[in-house]
């Protein structure tokens, strides 16, 4: 039938992996794709043009997807009961969008002004501080650390950790990237976020759960640092509480995270 897609159909179309799709669906009800008899997915003209909205907040505008939840659900709101409620919605979301953007100008100022202290800064050292502390300090979390990606070893270094007023510098155990559960992995592999809302409740591997076992942390949203499909590290804001990772954190990370990736990039073989 025309103007009906399966998933895999339009995966190519948006350039984006299935799971990201059936992400954006379970957990942030972002997509709303009618269901075959059989279960299968099946993505209509308005769903195809939502995805690609959301692409564009997300990597243009610089959105989360908890605030793209939030707006979608404001634009529900106000919907009228008229026919084509998925092209209405997704006019409602663009209004949103503005509204939201213009209200988070001084917290964009302030993680520009980050940003820039970032790329300017003088040493390895003196930019992993300054990327470590500027987020935990913007996003009210409890640690935040930095950790290096190694392609040929598959492993993560973590190099850097902001904990309440302490920075720290240093060389912690690496963690092999192939004992993080499969979820993470393929986050990893596509260079997006990933988080865990209680981590007492996943069964890790036994290398994770060691690591897990010797951090107070109980929940972590982790944004990796890249530079065009090069993955360089990964950021991990951690929380003594579960589900404590508030969602203007995420949304620091991800802001961050664009100026963050190239910059330690050039930094990385001086840590």
């Amino acid at each position: 039938m025309a103007g009906v897609y399966k998933i895999g159909v339009v995966s190519k179309k948006v350039g984006l992996s299935p799971s990201t799709l059936r992400l954006w669906e379970d957990e942030f009800g972002l997509l709303t794709p009618e269901r075959s008899s059989g279960g299968t997915r099946l993505y209509s003209d308005a769903d195809v043009e939502r995805v690609y909205h959301i692409r564009e907040l997300l990597r243009e505008r610089g959105f989360t997807l908890e605030a793209i939840a939030r707006l979608m659900e404001e634009a529900r709101q106000a919907l009228p009961s008229v026919v084509d409620r998925a092209a209405i919605e997704n006019i409602n979301l663009r209004e949103a969008a503005n509204r939201e953007q213009i209200d988070e100008g001084r917290r964009l100022a302030e993680v520009h002004a980050m940003g820039l202290r970032l790329v300017r800064s003088q040493s390895a050292r003196r930019a992993a501080e300054e990327l470590v502390h500027g987020i935990a300090t913007l996003g009210r979390v409890d640690a935040v650390t930095l950790g290096l990606y190694q392609r040929k070893q598959n492993t993560l270094r973590f190099v850097a950790l902001a904990r309440g007023n302490k920075t720290e510098v240093g060389s912690w155990p690496v963690q092999h990237v192939s004992t993080f559960p499969a979820q993470w992995q393929e986050a990893l592999r596509a260079r997006e976020p990933y988080w865990c809302a209680d981590l007492r409740r996943l069964e890790l591997s036994e290398e994770v759960s060691n690591f897990v076992r010797d951090d107070p942390s109980r929940s972590f949203h982790a944004e990796p640092l890249s530079i065009g499909k090069e993955l360089v590290g990964l950021l991990v804001l951690a929380s003594l509480q579960p589900g404590g990772i508030a969602r203007e954190a995420r949304r620091v990370a991800a802001r961050v995270a664009v100026a963050a990736g190239p910059a330690m990039l050039y930094f990385s073989r001086r840590l």
